[in-house]
């Protein structure tokens, strides 16, 4: 049986929150100051905390194998889309880009991490040379983001093309530990035999940047 509170007891309730809430808050400035004097930056601190909050609440609300997956292919294309919005990247039409995770280690970079471009593509002003660029243009950190562990034996990424004045965003999921083991060149240049295989059912979005 629940007894109503008397007054005195609501008041120590009211307290104890209060002194919870200033915990959390406490217990966040102090991981931002760590995170500070570890890495020696304010900004890439408060982005790292911003990441492992938004990753904390999209597992409370979706915490299965393909909520998971799609928390790490919304911080690739939310990177992409900023980076198409800022100027960054610039697509001709046709022209596509698409960033993945993998378990694999890229031979090159020694992270689980893979990328490419197709058609007209521009990446800071430069015609594209390497899928590096465009993590670097998206403001996305190589090492940051990973595939869960439920998740680690595939591959999953996300690609955009411009199709006239609008794009379209494609999700894919791979069978393999490496995109290259599944997609050999020929097949990733080729966005619809991606989608037929990798698309998993999934129809592209259509997405038009912010004027």
């Amino acid at each position: 049986m629940k007894y109503p509170q008397n007054n005195k007891q609501k008041k120590w309730h009211e307290k104890a929150q209060g002194i919870v809430e200033y915990a959390l808050i406490l217990a966040f400035v102090v991981g931002i100051a760590a995170a500070i004097f570890a890495k020696g930056g304010l900004a890439e601190a408060v982005s790292d905390a911003y990441f492992q909050i938004s990753k904390t609440i999209a597992y409370a609300m979706d915490d299965t194998k393909e909520g998971h997956q799609r928390f790490a292919q919304s911080q690739l294309e939310k990177g992409l889309k900023q980076a198409i919005e800022s100027g960054k990247v610039v697509l001709g039409n046709g022209g596509w880009v698409e960033l993945d995770l993998q378990k694999a280690l890229h031979k090159d970079v020694k992270q689980p991490v893979n990328g490419g471009a197709g058609g007209d593509v521009k990446v800071n002003d430069k015609g594209y040379e390497y899928f590096t660029t465009l993590w670097d243009a998206a403001n996305l950190k190589t090492n940051q983001i990973e595939l869960d562990d439920a998740d680690k034996g595939k591959w999953a990424g996300v690609r955009i093309e411009k199709k006239g004045n609008a794009y379209n965003v494609y999700y894919f999921n791979g069978k393999s530990a490496n995109v290259e083991k599944d997609a050999p060149k020929a097949t990733y240049q080729d966005t619809a035999e991606m989608q037929k295989l990798f698309g998993n059912g999934q129809a592209p979005a259509t997405w038009k940047p912010k004027p």
